[in-house]
């Protein structure tokens, strides 16, 4: 009797050091389970946020460049306009370069449009900008030099040859040598402002 109640209590141990043994292993399991988990979640919450800057970014970025495009076509203060008007009339281009309005200082192509809605916009940069367009008549360029009443007198004339005086200088043609006074009196033609200007200067 004795002999079998030592080996019920050998039995009895044996069996609560296995379950101990299992509840161990178990309860090593299940931390690690755990462990792996959080570590999986961790990774997860890198990659979402790693994501979500990503898209903030980009977001950024685009903001920048649409920011970026937007100064660079606005006009500068520094920027001129040029002017090119066809005349119909006398088959004549002519080009004029100026300042731009300070009202369109800062402004956008399509302000400009409005502005000049009668001109084609063919080139604009922050910087320069090129306007065209065709006029009837003749550029007002035309310019007749002639003797009158003793002084070289400028004329402009219109798209049928009519002379109109424009005003006397105050170059005498009394000293001037005989074949240039007789071109005065059968009178010059000139086209263009600047090749005026540099005619007169050859007799002052």
């Amino acid at each position: 009797m004795g002999i079998g109640m030592d080996k019920k209590w050998i039995v009895c141990i044996i069996i609560v050091v296995i379950l101990g043994l299992l509840a161990g292993i178990g309860l090593a399991i299940y931390t690690a389970r755990g462990d792996n988990e959080t570590e999986e979640m961790d990774i997860l919450s890198e990659k979402i946020l790693a994501n979500s800057n990503g898209i903030d970014n980009s977001v950024s970025n685009e903001v920048n460049t649409v920011e970026t495009v937007a100064t660079e076509d606005t006009i500068s203060p520094n920027a001129i306009i040029i002017e090119k008007v066809y005349y119909e009339g006398c088959d004549h281009l002519i080009r004029k370069t100026v300042d731009i309005p300070e009202e369109l200082v800062n402004e956008t192509e399509e302000m400009l449009e409005k502005q000049y809605s009668d001109w084609e916009i063919e080139e604009f940069s922050p910087t320069q900008i090129t306007l065209y367009k065709t006029a009837s008549g003749n550029c007002g360029e035309h310019y007749f030099v002639q003797e009158h009443n003793g002084v070289i007198g400028i004329y402009t004339t219109d798209v049928y040859g009519v002379k109109t005086l424009k005003e006397d200088t105050e170059i005498s043609t009394q000293y001037l040598p005989e074949a240039d006074l007789q071109n005065l009196k059968a009178g010059v033609e000139i086209i263009g402002y600047t090749k005026l200007v540099e005619f007169l200067e050859d007799y002052e």
